[in-house]
């Protein structure tokens, strides 16, 4: 399933997908990517999306740097060092429960809008629930949501 949200402002529409949805689109699209946007902790002690089945590697790229969570002033400029954005279609925003991600998503889509360097359009998609989900009643993740509770691979160091 596909959700809109945006800032009609600035002509920015966010797509947010399942994680399922996404894993799917990344194992048949050789066009689409996976952004990991969460901090190098994260990714260290929490794990991270293994691109098992996947046509491209994951992307990792932080969004905010632990532990103030003050944005990466480099973001956008890390991410065009990795990609190569006339070869993509599709661009999937990751973090632990979709919130930074959707920022991130926000961000780029906007960055990218504005410095109108593409001949291709480009969609940035936020991962709804994110790699670990929603918190749960008792403030625990990853039991009803999310990247690893869909059973999506995922790594641990």
């Amino acid at each position: 399933m596909i959700y809109n949200y945006g800032n009609f402002e600035n002509k920015s529409i966010i797509e947010e997908s399942e994680p399922s949805f996404v894993y799917s689109e990344l194992t048949k699209d050789v066009s689409s990517f996976l952004i990991d946007v969460r901090s190098k902790p994260e990714w260290n002690f929490v794990g991270f999306p293994y691109c098992k089945n996947m046509k491209n590697d994951v992307i990792f790229c932080e969004w905010a740097f632990y532990p103030f969570m003050q944005k990466n002033p480099y973001f956008e400029d890390e991410i065009l060092s990795k990609l190569n954005l006339n070869n993509c279609r599709n661009l999937y925003f990751i973090c632990r429960s979709g919130s930074r991600s959707f920022s991130a998503a926000f961000s780029f889509q906007n960055f990218i809008n504005q410095k109108q360097i593409l001949k291709n359009s480009i969609n940035c998609i936020n991962v709804k629930f994110g790699f670990e989900g929603d918190l749960s009643e008792d403030k625990r993740r990853g039991i009803s949501n999310g990247w690893k509770f869909s059973g999506l691979p995922w790594k641990q160091s």
